[in-house]
């Protein structure tokens, strides 16, 4: 006799959770330059600026901020995998954007705010003004004093970086430089701090982007 009434409670029930709509997955976060970086050897550090080659995502940041077939976090959430590392290092390495679930590629510094969105990656002369973001210090601005600077850091030395006056500190490494709305290069290192000031060097970013056949991602959106 209680056959009948559980069968009408099973039908209830079911019907009940197809009624239900599955929660709604999150949106992807943005990611870009001044993203926040980090693999299991290496300390925080900055993405410089988004990149694509056809319909691959990637990131350009210091070399600092992994060594070749590491898996890339950001926030705790993966990223994706240093594709290209050069050795000796140039002072850049190219992260492959693998997790598109969870990131979506933007042109806009820092990600979350957008001031800055990228256009292109004309280079600015020597005297013009020049803003970087890092993780650390966030927005700094000075002027570019030189280029075709040579420095002799303790992984190497690097030639052809460009010379400011922006300070950084700690975390900021591999943030990205730009000027007005035009991506200038990465920070490879530096002197000084942001308390005293400062010295610090980039890597042009179109010395990357013709290393790797990649493009400068410009817009709020890929």
């Amino acid at each position: 006799m209680r056959l009948p009434r559980f069968g009408v409670l099973l039908g209830f029930f079911l019907a009940f959770c197809l009624a239900v709509p599955p929660a709604a997955q999150a949106a992807p976060a943005p990611l870009g330059g001044g993203s926040p970086l980090q693999t299991a050897t290496s300390s925080r550090c900055t993405a410089g600026f988004a990149a694509v080659s056809g319909s691959v995502g990637y990131l350009i940041a210091g070399s600092s901020c992994g060594r070749p077939g590491e898996t890339v976090r950001s926030a705790g959430r993966v990223v994706g995998v240093v594709s290209a590392a050069p050795m000796p290092p140039n002072g850049a390495i190219v992260i492959r954007v693998t997790n598109t679930v969870d990131w979506r590629l933007t042109g806009s510094i820092p990600p979350t705010d957008s001031r800055v969105t990228i256009t292109g990656s004309t280079e600015a002369p020597v005297g013009a003004s020049v803003c970087k973001y890092g993780a650390t210090t966030g927005w700094r601005c000075g002027t570019i004093q030189g280029k075709n600077q040579t420095i002799t850091f303790p992984e190497g030395t690097l030639t052809g970086l460009t010379r400011t006056n922006v300070c950084a500190e700690p975390g900021d490494n591999g943030g990205p430089f730009v000027s007005g709305t035009q991506a200038q290069g990465v920070l490879v290192g530096g002197s000084g701090n942001c308390a005293s000031g400062g010295t610090s060097y980039f890597l042009p970013v179109n010395r990357v982007l013709s290393m790797y056949g990649l493009t400068i991602l410009a817009g709020r959106e890929r």
